[in-house]
């Protein structure tokens, strides 16, 4: 075989394999979009099963949007729904003021439900924004708690014993004036008593938090009858 031969058959053999390559590559591409495509949104989505996943061992001392002191111990009785915010983050508004407000207007006249709100941010969120929060949701502030305390008490509380997601503080100005100072964690939690019996997530359909808590609140009222 000449030199040139030689020459001729190693480029084709080469293109071959490239074209091989890419081939394999467009191949995984649209595999990998096929599955995202039949993979489901969220995690759970239809599901509305009461489960208890672990039960908070200690107790932790609030102060309300109205100055009134309070514990998590108040709640040993109410089916309750746990978020965390600040008074100034823009997705929180927008949780709060949609899928939370859903659930509160639709038990609100429950005497065993209520909504409490932890403050990630209690050195800048005073009573003042608090209550400012209060009146713009139009909610009652015995059913909707705003709450706050020592900072590091309160966040220490959250990510050990809550077992939310820790929180950090942005330093990009740009993420900071989209998303707000603090990055925390948007899940739902629904307790019962002391007991934490799902965490909802972002993306999952409102009607299954709601559905979530009519269970849980027939659970309290079977546990009241016996």
């Amino acid at each position: 075989m000449t030199e040139k031969k030689q020459i001729v058959l190693i480029y084709s053999v080469v293109a071959v394999v490239c074209s091989l390559i890419i081939g394999m590559s467009v191949w995984l591409a649209t595999l990998k979009k096929t599955n995202e495509e039949l993979r489901p949104y969220a995690e759970d989505v239809g599901k509305v099963e009461v489960t208890e996943i672990m039960s908070l061992e200690r107790d932790l001392d609030l102060v309300k949007q109205d100055g009134e002191a309070v514990k998590i111990s108040d709640l040993k009785d109410k089916v309750w729904i746990a978020t965390q915010f600040f008074a100034i983050c823009p997705m929180c508004a927008e949780r709060n003021g949609t899928r939370l407000l859903q659930v509160y207007d639709q038990f609100k006249d429950n005497p065993n439900f209520k909504v409490v709100c932890f403050s990630v941010d209690p050195e800048s969120d005073t009573d003042e924004h608090l209550m400012s929060l209060e009146t713009g949701l139009g909610v009652d502030g015995d059913k909707w708690w705003f709450v706050k305390t020592d900072p590091k008490k309160l966040r220490d509380y959250m990510r050990f014993e809550m077992l939310f997601g820790s929180v950090t503080e942005r330093t990009d100005p740009r993420e900071i004036d989209e998303k707000g100072k603090w990055a925390h964690d948007m899940g739902i939690q629904v307790y019962r008593g002391d007991t934490l019996l799902k965490k909802w997530h972002e993306g999952l359909p409102p009607e299954q938090l709601t559905a979530l808590v009519a269970k849980a609140l027939e659970g309290l009222s079977e546990e009241g009858d016996e």
